[in-house]
């Protein structure tokens, strides 16, 4: 305490010049405002803990919600690809299907004319690297 009393009167007199007493009535009057100064300070950083702790508890509740939220979305998409990817494979056999029943009726159309048969020959390698293209790029239209 006297180690207290003794820092107001030095700090009165480095700010106001002005010596006192440790009898002084100023001092007892100094002394506590500082010790309610101190209390208030205390108080008011232990309410800023315990604010900051609820908020930091509701910051970390909503985060632990959004990351289950992109993880749900994650699964949700990895599931779409997946199923866009077997319809994309569906719609190529089906495709491939079509193509062949059109070439085989096509050649069994075709007469013995060699500039028709070279055209049609032509024709079934453009489709099918077509057919083959379209599947390639549509996989990987999936994966980018």
């Amino acid at each position: 305490m006297d180690a207290e009393i003794k820092r107001i009167i030095n700090k009165v007199f480095e700010t106001t010049g002005v010596k006192l007493d440790p009898t002084d009535p100023l001092v007892a009057v100094l002394l506590m405002q500082y010790s309610y100064f101190d209390d208030a300070v205390s108080k008011l950083k232990t309410e800023q803990q315990e604010s900051y702790e609820d908020y930091l508890g509701q910051f970390i509740a909503k985060a632990d919600e959004l990351i289950n939220a992109v993880n749900r979305l994650e699964t949700n998409r990895q599931a779409m690809l997946l199923e866009l990817l077997q319809k994309n494979e569906e719609l190529t056999n089906q495709n491939e299907e079509r193509v062949y029943a059109r070439l085989k009726a096509n050649l069994d159309n075709v007469s013995t004319n060699r500039r028709e048969i070279i055209f049609v020959l032509r024709l079934s390698i453009f489709v099918a690297i077509c057919c083959a293209a379209s599947t390639i790029f549509s996989i990987i239209r999936l994966f980018l």
